[in-house]
Order: structure tokens, then sequence, then C-alpha cells
């Protein structure tokens, strides 16, 4: 059981491909004023980073202070490492206070080891909490990348939230492709046009993931067979990954709760990708899942009240995995009182 005093500190992802513009992004919100009392970890800092006005790693500090007042740790230390020094230097008053952790990948990356380190890594869980992944996407070439790169389909796939970028670039007709191709690719996620609005652009980037994660109408209408995830996946197969909806309408006890892990655990093990959700518990608690592999975080209470459309709701998104195993192994959860949508 954890002993700190104060609530565990969201750590967000910014991911997206080479050229998606994820580090133009980051580089104006770290000087809006709304940003100041974020730090911002650069991963893989020999491959990618900020732009190097921003940065001066010259003195060889691994933890630089922004004009915005904004910290950002220049380092390809392991993430644990750099989580844990920032937190402690935190607390020792050597550098200014925070309130939210932004890791930003390199175009590159595979988000799946880092989600499963910001998600379940007992060394961060003591003082962190996983928030969500946000993906930049490359309006222009965009479809070009998915269609060509693994990386940026998983970058795309596992995203709770979608800024699409160099808009200003295309045609409106042309955007309007590009926003059926994200929603086409991973309907939970919300999207946003960069460039973000100024005074909102921190806010509309990082508050709500989980919530805005979690489809909403999607999750009726499918719950009443109108409509098929697998075949609104038609981006994604080739690759052999899909997402799985299913609400559950009851609370479920904690013993259901981890025989259900561990069966999704032995069955999907490494083709599971990701699992998110909002479920209520029978002591009374609606609680946020999150899960990439074999670990599972365990269950964090939400903050305030969840929208009912939200409650209950589940999504798998799964490597070469049918809808047939996904409902066998989600039996402890689907005996009674829910709907299943693949």
């Amino acid at each position: 059981m954890s002993t700190r005093s104060e609530p565990a500190l969201p750590v967000y992802l910014l991911t997206g491909f080479l050229g998606s513009g994820k580090t133009t992004l980051l580089s104006r919100l770290v000087r809006q004023p709304e940003f100041a009392d974020t730090a911002v970890i650069v991963n893989e800092f020999g491959a990618v980073a900020l732009d190097h006005v921003l940065i001066d790693v010259s003195g060889g500090d691994d933890v630089v202070v922004l004009d915005s007042g904004c910290l950002c740790c220049a380092s390809n230390s392991p993430l644990q490492d750099s989580l844990e020094s920032l937190y402690f230097r935190r607390l020792r008053g050597e550098i200014p206070r925070f309130a939210r952790v932004v890791v930003e990948t390199s175009g590159l990356a595979d988000p799946l080891p880092l989600i499963n380190v910001l998600n379940a890594d007992a060394s961060v869980a003591r003082h962190y909490r996983f928030a969500g992944v946000v993906t930049t996407l490359d309006a222009v070439n965009g479809a070009h990348s998915l269609e060509r790169y693994r990386e940026c389909m998983l970058q795309l796939a596992l995203a709770d939230r979608v800024v699409l970028t160099k808009t200003d670039l295309l045609t409106p007709v042309e955007v309007e492709a590009a926003l059926s191709l994200v929603h086409d690719t991973n309907p939970q996620a919300d999207v946003l046009i960069a460039p973000l609005p100024g005074s909102d652009a921190a806010i509309n980037l990082l508050e709500g993931l989980v919530r805005h994660a979690l489809p909403q109408a999607e999750i009726a209408a499918e719950s009443k067979g109108t409509s098929s995830q697998a075949t609104r996946f038609g981006h994604l197969l080739r690759y052999g990954i899909t997402s799985h909806v299913f609400r559950i309408e009851r609370s479920v006890s904690w013993a259901e709760y981890a025989e259900w892990v561990r069966t999704l655990q032995r069955v999907l093990g490494e083709r599971l990708l990701r699992v998110k959700g909002i479920l209520s518990f029978d002591d009374g608690q609606a609680y946020a899942l999150h899960g990439v592999r074999h670990l599972f975080a365990p269950p964090q209470p939400m903050p305030g009240p969840v929208p009912e459309a939200q409650r209950g709701a589940i999504v798998l998104i799964t490597s070469d995995a049918d809808a047939q195993e996904v409902a066998e192994a989600s039996a402890a959860l689907l005996r009674q009182g829910a709907d299943y949508c693949s």
C-alpha cells in the first residue's frame, strides 16, 4: 500500500510518426503559461529532441528549466529512472514542483513498451499514474505512413486522443478524408485539429483522456447489433489488429475482475495490445482500467462522476485474436448483464 501524501501525478505519452509534428506541438505547448507546471521527458533523446532553442544540454544537467517554467528531462536513461529522478528532485526542492509529466517518444518508437512502464511498473506506480496516449498524425502523409509502417499504425491504434497536423496544407475535402482515416483506424479516439487554440491548448490536449477514449454512441449502436467494430478497422486488419468493445451493465466483484485479468493474460498474452475502460465494482466505486499485454495496473478510482454512457464500457485492442477468443477470455465479466460487440 502506498504511503504517499498527495495524489499520483498523471503521466501522458505523446507519440507520433516521423514528421508528424509532435515536437512542433510540444514546443508550442511549453510556451503556454497553462503548461508551466508540466515536466517533459524526451525519451530516446539521442534520436529525437525538442528544438535546440528550447533545450540546452551542453551543461550536462539532465533537467532543464525552460523559459515558461516548464521542466524538460533530456535523457536517454530508462524511463523509470527518469521519472524517479524527477519526482525526488521535485520532493527535495531542487526543481520546481510540477503537476503532470508528458513523455515524448521518438518517431519510430513502438509505444507498447513505454505504455507498459507507465501502466504497470511498480516503481512508477508509487508516485505516478498513466493518464493516456496522445498521438499526432500528419494529415498530408499519414495515409502513406500508415500503409507502410507498423509503428505508425500502432501509435494511432493505441491513441486515446489524436492531433491531426498540417491540415492547413489541404483542402477542406482532403481534411475530411484525413479525419475519416483516423476514425476508421481508431474509432475510440477523439480528434483535435492543430494548431490548438492558444489559451486552452494544454487543457484541450490532456484533459479527460480516459473518458474521451471510451466510445459512447458506438457502444449503444453495437450492443444492438447495428455495426461491426472489426469491419470498420479495415486499415488495421492487414496487421491483424482489431478492437473489441463490450459493456458491463452491473457492478462486478474483485474476484470476478481478478479472474478476468488472469484469463486475458493466459489466453491472449502478448496479443493483448491494450485494455482500457471504466468499470463499477461492488464497493460502489467506479474504477479506470488499464492493461497492456501481460501487465495490468491496479484499477484506479475515478476522481469524479462518470457519465452513464461510459460507465461499464471496456475496449480491448488485440493482435491476431478473433471475437470468439476475446468473448471466451472475458467470460468472467460477460456471464450476465453484459453486451459484447466485436
